[in-house]
């Protein structure tokens, strides 16, 4: 929580320094008007820094946490039948869920899909991140026409529904969230890598959705090689 300070101690300046200008203009209607020049001469320089200094850190806050990434998954890959384009793809969930057994796809590629639900940006400042459910893992082709009459592949991530849904109607938890003003949206995301012998990947949440990237030399050659 040391962000607290970065804007808990510019804010309290600029409070100190509207304290003394309050006071200023007590001196100035009570004929006073040294004291309230020293007030004065002293609380507008304050009160300016400090809220400037506040609202620098509150920007510089709200941006760390629309950048924020978390770690999602691990995916590995191993050839099963290189000649059919066929691989057996693991997903070592990094969320704390219960892990998925290895899924074999055919193709050129693996599709990570799932939802996200993205909040405001003043819930990010307060350090609300995106949150997510996954949905499955599936194949692609480097090309359409690579792809017309190949089967279709793909295997289930989302796991059983939460407890909780055993005791609450359907789409509740969605209508308090939209009550509170603090969802922006929900949306579908999916990122797609090489399949490639070897080849491990790693899978963050943004802001902004899913984002897989090549974690060994096989999974950055995978990618280099389909531009």
């Amino acid at each position: 929580m040391s962000w607290v300070w970065w804007l808990a101690a510019p804010f309290a300046v600029a409070g100190f320094g509207i304290l003394l200008l309050l006071m200023g203009f007590g001196h100035l209607f009570g004929g006073r008007v040294g004291r309230a020049a020293g007030h004065f001469l002293g609380g507008v320089p304050m009160a300016v820094v400090g809220l400037a200094a506040g609202l620098l850190g509150l920007n510089t806050q709200t941006y760390s946490r629309l950048s924020h990434e978390g770690p999602v998954a691990e995916v590995m890959v191993k050839a099963v039948d290189p000649a059919n384009s066929r691989y057996l793809v693991t997903v070592h969930r990094l969320d704390g869920s219960a892990e998925t057994p290895p899924c074999t796809l055919q193709g050129d590629e693996w599709a990570l899909s799932g939802r996200v639900q993205k909040w405001k940006p003043w819930a990010n400042m307060l350090g609300l991140d995106a949150t997510y459910s996954l949905d499955q893992l599936s194949n692609m082709y480097f090309t359409a026409a690579r792809a017309t009459g190949k089967p279709i592949t793909s295997c289930d991530l989302g796991g059983a529904a939460p407890e909780i849904d055993q005791y609450v109607p359907p789409g509740w938890l969605a209508w308090l969230s939209d009550q509170s003003y603090s969802v922006d949206r929900r949306f579908g995301s999916a990122n797609y890598m090489p399949l490639a012998d070897g080849a491990a990947y790693k899978v963050v949440i943004t802001q902004s959705g899913f984002n897989a990237e090549p974690d060994n030399d096989a999974a950055r050659t995978a990618n280099d090689k389909r531009g």
